[in-house]
């Protein structure tokens, strides 16, 4: 598998697109929403690129769920804006992933979203989580290995709480 080139936080870019008018809210930014929605084409781009996408369910049987998912905002985004996504393995078993992205603003270079999700490889017959075929496994395995010298993401972890003083 050919690498592309790995972001300053580690992670490798999966995803990009423009903030299309249907993702701009009343306050002329993006949505909440919709940046769950960047993220989650990002997830289907990512997999598909390593095996288990949406267009192998019917071949394989098995498909990603995510099981969780943290979403802390930076900055805001507004229509058109060219954004790019990267993602990071943070750690990997049989049957999931933890997987951290980053969103960035592609012109300007910020970041204003990251993401860190729970991927469990379902059954779509059982519905149940099965293992990752060794082959995808594989696949997962190389881009962790490769990315497991960088340093731990900023907001990776986070606990949602109030400061009390």
């Amino acid at each position: 598998m050919k690498f592309p080139s790995m972001s300053a936080d580690g992670g490798m870019p999966v995803y990009r697109t423009n903030v299309p008018d249907s993702w701009v809210d009343h306050n002329g930014h993006m949505n909440v929403a919709t940046y769950l929605t960047a993220f989650d084409a990002a997830v289907c781009a990512f997999c598909t690129d390593c095996g288990i996408g949406p267009d192998k369910i019917e071949e394989t049987g098995s498909t990603v769920f995510v099981a969780q998912a943290n979403v802390v905002y930076r900055r805001e985004l507004h229509r058109a804006d060219p954004i790019m996504i990267d993602m990071r393995i943070l750690d990997l078993c049989g049957d999931r992933l933890h997987v951290y992205m980053t969103m960035h603003h592609e012109q300007d270079g910020y970041v204003a979203a990251v993401c860190e999700q729970l991927l469990v490889c379902v059954s779509m017959k059982t519905r149940r989580p099965t293992d990752l075929s060794e082959h995808v496994y594989g696949r997962f395995a190389s881009i962790f290995d490769r990315q497991r010298g960088s340093p731990p993401p900023r907001y990776a972890g986070r606990v949602i709480s109030l400061r009390r003083s």
